[in-house]
């Protein structure tokens, strides 16, 4: 095998990063979605928000799972779409953090940064190189 058909090691770990963290995206949207329209189903009109928060986390699993799927496709959008979506993670949980969040946020936090250090790899953006 050359040099360029070889997933380097980072790249590797990221996409068991992207896996675990979709299964737990979808695991936590339908229990989001679960809890929300039992609300509703009570006359809670406050489900409405978690409802659609548990949707927003089922899309951002699908896509993390597109990303895990096409990541050794060598496909520039996969890096970027990653690095955006880590970025996110990353705001929203420092965010989170400061109002008082719990503090398993540092979980998720410091994935985001180990997937963002990864994807700065030399190597790795190499990788993703047309």
């Amino acid at each position: 095998m050359t040099e360029a058909t070889i997933m380097p090691r980072p790249l590797k770990n990221v996409r068991i990063l992207l896996w675990f963290q979709a299964i737990s995206n979808i695991l936590a949207g339908f229990l989001v979605i679960m809890l929300a329209l039992n609300a509703l189903d009570h006359g809670d009109e406050d489900g409405a928000l978690p409802l659609v928060i548990g949707i927003i986390s089922l899309i951002i699993a699908v896509v993390l799972a597109v990303c895990a799927v096409m990541i050794s496709g060598h496909a520039p959008w996969v890096r970027t779409t990653i690095m955006t979506l880590e970025g996110i993670t990353l705001v929203a949980g420092v965010i989170g953090l400061v109002s008082g969040g719990a503090v398993t946020l540092l979980i998720g936090i410091g994935i985001a940064i180990g997937i963002l250090f990864s994807l700065s790899n030399p190597a790795v953006k190499e990788w993703f190189i047309p």
